[in-house]
């Protein structure tokens, strides 16, 4: 039930190497964490096993929540910074988390130890190569493996986003422990340094977060790169993902050249602000006839707004009570927000299709009718979720086009700067192609749910 509401929500989910992934046996998976109690079900649809995790040990305070999570074979995590007084209890619970590993049942933690927003990774504790270690000792000479997941989402927040999920290279920690023989300590140092690069090459990753601000604008700057072809329903995070990969490149390799690209884009993004235009505004990549039939054919998309005005109007209400109501349960930055979207957004929209029912039927004394509606409501909300979404596109193309429009010298020069930008940003992009032929390139296995 929960992994269908989840799908509901993001509605693809794309897995990639999904040929790493064991079908069977003592699994440890680690990942990043960038969206509360929604990453453990993306991790479960994606390996498709019933994943056991290790969560902060606050979450099991509540009654009705703690209950739910030992239920499902959840375990607690004690963090110095929740209570640093209960951190000693972490040893009784990685030991949990080992016995249970070397059963052969799916184990999951998230080694940053805390869920964040942040474009970086960050330092991967020691947890991971702990469990790993012990469940090896427990198993009796049975394979143990640790696979990296990288959950990318293309915008958390929004529903009906779309997410990226990147399987890293496996780690054979029976072997892993059999080659260290002796030095079980520097062993497990060893692989949390191991576990954290490969954590890292499978998320979107910058080693320098002042460029996190840069990121949105440079992806629309950007080269496509024939990886973006392979993972299309998710090219946008692919993008990214290069990017942030080629900023970390040049950053230790050439930083004088780095920081100069950096000032060039926070100019460029600070003169268009000023402006009123978007860096991914249409006006930069078409002209003339192509730019006239691609606002035609937007305009073409949104003009018949009935449907759309009848689907917003029938979900007025609850719409906007989620949007009032669950800001008040969320923490900082949008970790959770897509997580009590949903937590009060089921009951909301539950009672509003079932108020909606008796009022039908009540209307048309028709259980049928009523029925065909009530199930005809969803599919029409979605639908003018979507078309207020291209509405708003258009609406802003518009607004911009119409701005430079009777402005041709600013037009001019905002599209000259752009260009030379993104001729640069191409170039930085081609030279860490050089380096690393094809890195972008090599077909990917890869999955959709």
């Amino acid at each position: 039930m929960i992994r269908r509401v989840v799908r509901f929500y993001y509605p693809v989910i794309r897995v990639t190497h999904a040929e790493r992934l064991p079908d069977e046996g003592a699994t440890l998976y680690i990942a990043n964490h960038p969206n509360s109690l929604i990453d453990p079900v993306l991790i479960g649809i994606a390996t498709q096993r019933p994943v056991r995790f290790m969560a902060k040990a606050p979450l099991f305070e509540g009654r009705m929540l703690g209950a739910l999570l030992r239920s499902v074979g959840m375990i607690p995590a004690y963090r110095a910074s929740d209570d640093k007084s209960s951190v000693r209890r972490n040893v009784e619970s990685l030991s949990v988390a080992a016995q249970n590993l070397a059963k052969g049942l799916p184990m999951g933690i998230f080694p940053e130890g805390k869920s964040h927003d942040l474009t970086h990774v960050e330092q991967v504790k020691t947890g991971a190569a702990r469990i790993a270690q012990q469940a090896v000792e427990l198993a009796g000479g049975k394979p143990v493996w640790v696979v990296p997941l990288g959950i990318n989402y293309e915008e958390k927040p929004r529903f009906r986003s779309r997410v990226w999920v990147a399987v890293g290279e496996t780690v054979d920690a029976t072997a892993w422990f059999a080659e260290h023989d002796g030095n079980e300590k520097q062993a497990m140092r060893q692989l949390t340094i191991m576990l954290d690069e490969r954590l890292k090459a499978v998320v979107v990753h910058l080693d320098d977060a002042r460029w996190g601000p840069l990121l949105d604008g440079l992806e629309w700057l950007a080269p496509v790169y024939g990886s973006a072809d392979k993972v299309r329903a998710v090219s946008r995070v692919q993008r990214r993902k290069n990017i942030a990969e080629t900023i970390n490149y040049f950053e230790s390799k050439d930083p004088e050249r780095a920081e100069a690209l950096t000032a060039k884009v926070a100019a460029h993004q600070e003169a268009l602000n000023q402006a009123g235009v978007r860096i991914n505004s249409p006006v930069f990549q078409y002209t003339g006839a192509a730019l006239f039939w691609r606002f035609a054919f937007k305009i073409y998309r949104v003009a018949f707004g009935l449907p759309a005005l009848i689907g917003t109007l029938l979900h007025l209400i609850p719409f906007v009570l989620v949007r009032l109501i669950s800001p008040k349960f969320e923490g900082i930055g949008k970790t959770t927000t897509s997580l009590y979207r949903i937590l009060v957004g089921l009951p909301f929209y539950g009672v509003w299709y079932v108020a909606a029912w008796f009022a039908l039927h009540q209307y048309t004394t028709n259980a049928k009718i009523a029925t065909a509606s009530v199930v005809a409501m969803p599919l029409i909300g979605i639908f003018a979720f979507h078309y207020w979404i291209n509405a708003g596109v258009v609406w802003r193309s518009l607004r911009e086009e119409a701005k430079l429009l009777f402005n041709a010298k600013l037009l001019a020069e905002l599209r000259a700067e752009n260009l030379a930008v993104k001729n640069q940003v191409a170039e930085l992009g081609e030279q860490y192609r050089k380096a690393f032929p094809g890195k972008f390139d090599d077909p990917e296995s890869a999955t959709s749910t």
